[in-house]
C-alpha cells in the first residue's frame, strides 16, 4: 500500500514522538511510504530512509511574524486579540492554504496514495484527501470532543469562516474537519498518538484514537568530559530548535539548578551563540545541540519548552520534567505531564530562579511523586509498541 505523509517544514513537526518513525515503519513493514513537506526538513526525511517531495508550500507560516510588543495594560485586551489572530494566521491563512491544496493535489494525482496522513496543523491534507476520496488519518494528535468556551467563541467564529471559504472554493463538505467549534482535522478512520491512556486521563478521546506509545533508543556513552551523574546530577534545560530565543529563561533555569548542586545543561543554537553574554553560573554547560541517546539515560530532572518530541523523548527514559511552554501548540504536553503526574506546569511568566528552584527540588528526590509516575509512564509506553504498532494501525484503519 501507498502512503502520503504531511507535515509543516520544522524538525519538531516531523516528530509529536514518533510520526517520521511510523513513516519508516511502513516502509520497512513492506509498503511504499512518500513525505511532503518543505525543503527545509528534506535532510531530516532523507536520515529516516523515506523518500521526500519538496512542497513549495505546506500552509504553515515560517518563520513567524515578529513578536508583537506587549501593551499598556488597558489595550491588553486587544493586544490578545490580535496574538490569537496571528496564531491563527500560522496554519489556516487562506491563500497559504489554497496554494498548499492546489500543489499536494498535484502531487497525491501522480503518488495515488491508498492513505494520506497528516499532522494536526497542515490543513491543507484533510482538504486534498476529501477531494480525491482517500482515506485519512491524523498522526501525534487525539480526537477530542471538547466545547468551545466563551472566550473562543470571536476566534473560533473567524476560523470557521475561513474554513468554509476553503471548502466552498472546492464544493467540499468538510468530511476530515470536526463538525462544529474551532475548526480541527478529525479523521473518522485513526487519530494516532505516540502516548498512552494515562497521558490522557480525565479527557474525552473519540473512540477512533488510538495509541502507539514508544520506546527509548538504545543508549549511548555519556556525554564527555562531563561530572559523574551519580555526583552531579545532570538538569537539561532546552527550548528546542524553534523557540530557543529566550535566554532569560536559560538563566533563570540554569541558576536553579546551579542552586541545588546539579549540572544545567543547557542545549540550544542561539543559546550557544550567547552564552559568553549572559550572567550563567560557572558550573553550567552549554551545547547547541545534542544526541538525546547520550544525555536522557543520564538525566535527573529536565526544565524546557513543551515541545512534543522533547516531552517525549523525557517521558520514554521516565525522566520528571518542568514544562515552561513557549508556542500555543506546547500547553498541550504541559497539561498531559501534569495530568499524569510526571512533572509540573509553570508558565513563561511565572519563572524565575527561586520559583524553578522550589519546582525542581520536588522532582529530585528518588521517593518525589513524581518520579515513580514518571517512571510507570514510560513502561506504559513501551509496551504498547511503538513505531511499529503504529505502521500496523495504520494498515488496519486501510483495511478494515
Amino acid at each position: 500500500m501507498r502512503a502520503l505523509f504531511v507535515s509543516a517544514p520544522l524538525p519538531g513537526h516531523l516528530d509529536w514522538g514518533g510520526y517520521l518513525r511510523t513513516a519508516a515503519a511502513w516502509q520497512a513493514a513492506g509498503h511504499t511510504a512518500l513525505w511532503a513537506s518543505g525543503v527545509t526538513v528534506a535532510p531530516l526525511v532523507a536520515a529516516a530512509d523515506v523518500p521526500f517531495a519538496a512542497l513549495a508550500e505546506t500552509g504553515w507560516r515560517w518563520p513567524p511574524p515578529p513578536p508583537l510588543p506587549a501593551p499598556a495594560s488597558t489595550e491588553r485586551a486587544a493586544w490578545q486579540a490580535e496574538r490569537a489572530v496571528r496564531a491563527l494566521d500560522q496554519w489556516l491563512d487562506e491563500r497559504r492554504v489554497a496554494a498548499a491544496v492546489d500543489e499536494l493535489t498535484a502531487l497525491a494525482a501522480r503518488f495515488q496514495p491508498d492513505l494520506i496522513v497528516s499532522e494536526m496543523f497542515v490543513a491543507a491534507s484533510g482538504i486534498v484527501a476529501e477531494r480525491l476520496g482517500a482515506p485519512f488519518v491524523v498522526a501525534g494528535w487525539p480526537a477530542v470532543a471538547a466545547p468551545v468556551s466563551a472566550a473562543q467563541e470571536p476566534l473560533a467564529h473567524e476560523a470557521r469562516a475561513r474554513l468554509e471559504r476553503l471548502l466552498a472554493r472546492w464544493q467540499l463538505t468538510g468530511l476530515n474537519w470536526a463538525p462544529a467549534g474551532p475548526p480541527a482535522l478529525r479523521s473518522a478512520l485513526l487519530h494516532l498518538t505516540y502516548w498512552c491512556p494515562t497521558w490522557y486521563q480525565g479527557m474525552s478521546l473519540l473512540p477512533q484514537t488510538q495509541h502507539a506509545g514508544g520506546q527509548a533508543a538504545p543508549p549511548l556513552p555519556p556525554l564527555p568530559d562531563l561530572p559523574d551523574p551519580a555526583d552531579l546530577p545532570w538538569v537539561l534545560i532546552t527550548l528546542g530548535t524553534s523557540f530557543d530565543d529566550d535566554p532569560a529563561f536559560f538563566v533563570a533555569a540554569a541558576t536553579a539548578a546551579d542552586q541545588l548542586g546539579c549540572l544545567p545543561l543547557l542545549v540550544g543554537r542561539r543559546i550557544a551563540q550567547q552564552a559568553s553574554q549572559l550572567d550563567l553560573p560557572p558550573a553550567a554547560v552549554v551545547l547547541p545541540h545534542v544526541d538525546f541517546r547520550r544525555v536522557l539515560p543520564y538525566a535527573a530532572a529536565a526544565i524546557h519548552h513543551g515541545g512534543a518530541g522533547t516531552t517525549h523523548a523525557l517521558a520514554l527514559h521516565g525522566i520528571p520534567q518542568i514544562v515552561t511552554p513557549h508556542a500555543a501548540d506546547q500547553i498541550h504536553q504541559a497539561r498531559g505531564v501534569e495530568r499524569s503526574g510526571v512533572g509540573l506546569h509553570l508558565p513563561p511568566r511565572t519563572v524565575t530562579p527561586d520559583r524553578l528552584a522550589g519546582a525542581l527540588a520536588t522532582l529530585l528526590p528518588d521517593l518525589s511523586e513524581q518520579r515513580p509516575n514518571a517512571q510507570r509512564l514510560q513502561s506504559e509506553m513501551a509496551g504498547l509498541g511503538g513505531a511499529a504498532q503504529a505502521a500496523a494501525l495504520l494498515e488496519m484503519a486501510v483495511t478494515r
